[in-house]
């Protein structure tokens, strides 16, 4: 069963990647011949991947702040394995790799879907927040409607416990148990901190690719990292959709014609997602090979550092 899920995990994540990034091949071509290029490219797929490991050091410190602090080896491994899990259609695939790796590595399979689910409220939200560095180049004076964004990051870094009043609230409205869970909130905050720093790192990669088909330097930055982490939250809740393949590229395509023509937006949403995709399965990939090595380096023991329930909320 084991190696089953495993061949379904990888040969989903090719596929998912393959339907991902059919026919941009002449756009690609398109980019790599343009004068200059390549080290723009090469350093879109650098950073990209640099917010790929901020991201997982997010995760890390969710899990933390439930009560389980993981080495970086399995840490790398379970995480590698959520992201090859999103090419698959469907919501759950990500969670059960999680599960399953987590508990070989010692990790109980309620705390590891409580903290899949907290570090997605986290992302979710966070990419809401990075994406009004968009809103002043899309609004215009219609921005400050994005303000109420801003406050609610705010408060969840000074009173991180409002995430769970906010789901015991929900569970009482809807006349459910209230879940029993505390949360560390000197983990809850880093994991905020960590995100927000992946998106912007991560989303510089668009802002090199823009660069490269003819947007405007440093003045566009804003925009490039607010449009990638609108368009990434949208992707992602698109659960139906492998990898939020098609939703993203439209949420970007409108975001860059602010500052590109249509033609050159499409194109850069197009670059990008090929930048991700290759970044995300060959980062992904390596991180669960390390994760395993290092495991069985281990000689296969439990890898989780379990402790007393973490104080805070």
């Amino acid at each position: 069963m084991r190696r089953s899920l495993a061949v379904v995990l990888v040969g989903g994540a090719a596929y998912g990647m393959w339907r991902a990034l059919d026919g941009s091949g002449p756009v690609i071509g398109d980019l790599l011949t343009r004068e200059g290029a390549v080290p723009w490219l090469v350093g879109s797929a650098v950073v990209n991947l640099a917010g790929l490991a901020l991201s997982m050091a997010s995760w890390r410190s969710t899990l933390a702040g439930v009560g389980t602090a993981l080495r970086w080896g399995p840490t790398a491994e379970i995480f590698g394995a959520t992201v090859l899990g999103k090419y698959l259609p469907g919501p759950f695939w990500s969670a059960l790799a999680g599960v399953h790796l987590g508990r070989r590595n010692g990790v109980p399979a309620q705390r590891m879907v409580t903290a899949y689910v907290l570090n997605s409220v986290v992302v979710l939200l966070t990419a809401a927040v990075v994406g009004v560095l968009a809103a002043p180049r899309v609004m215009g004076e219609g921005a400050w409607w994005l303000l109420p964004v801003a406050v609610a990051l705010a408060a969840l870094l000074w009173r991180p416990g409002a995430v769970l009043r906010a789901a015991r609230g929900a569970a009482k409205l809807l006349r459910r148990p209230a879940p029993d869970l505390r949360v560390a909130d000197g983990d809850l905050r880093r994991a905020v901190v960590w995100e927000v720093l992946s998106w912007v790192v991560g989303g510089a990669h668009l802002w090199m690719i823009s660069v490269v088909l003819g947007a405007s330097g440093a003045a566009s930055l804003g925009l490039c990292v607010g449009g990638f982490a609108l368009a990434a939250a949208a992707g992602a809740a698109a659960l139906v959709v492998p990898g939020g393949a098609g939703v993203r590229e439209v949420v970007l395509m409108v975001v860059l014609t602010a500052d590109l023509p249509w033609a050159q937006a499409g194109a850069a949403a197009l670059a990008s997602r090929l930048c991700c995709t290759v970044t995300e399965v060959l980062g992904a990939g390596t991180a669960v090979l390390a994760g395993r090595l290092a495991t069985g380096r281990r000689g296969g023991r439990p890898l989780a550092l379990a402790g007393e329930a973490p104080h805070g909320t």
